[in-house]
């Protein structure tokens, strides 16, 4: 005859899946923080925005490694909230 093993309940049994969980969640937020774009800097060290050149203050560019200054960092994340939450279309689905 089988032995019930009355030690573990539910929440023993999906401690493995939410650890699992967690470390994909944890290694896809550290993927997301890897810059995907070269800064643009001068021999000094000094860094400009990639979309506009205005010069990146070095507390912005030290605290959040920055390659966009506050407007266009701003106005790209404006841009990407509009298409994730399907605001704008990207396919022409509509017009068929």
């Amino acid at each position: 005859m089988d032995q019930i093993d009355y030690g573990k309940d539910d929440a023993d049994m999906a401690l493995p899946l939410q650890e699992e969980f967690l470390n994909r969640g944890i290694a896809l937020s550290q993927k997301s923080l890897q810059r995907t774009e070269e800064p643009d800097e001068d021999e000094n060290g000094n860094r400009f925005c990639l979309d506009c050149g205005q010069e990146i203050p070095p507390a912005r560019v030290q605290i959040l490694d920055a390659v966009r200054c506050t407007h266009c960092a701003s106005r790209k994340e404006r841009i990407a909230r509009l298409y994730a939450g399907g605001v704008v279309k990207t396919s022409y689905d509509e017009y068929d």
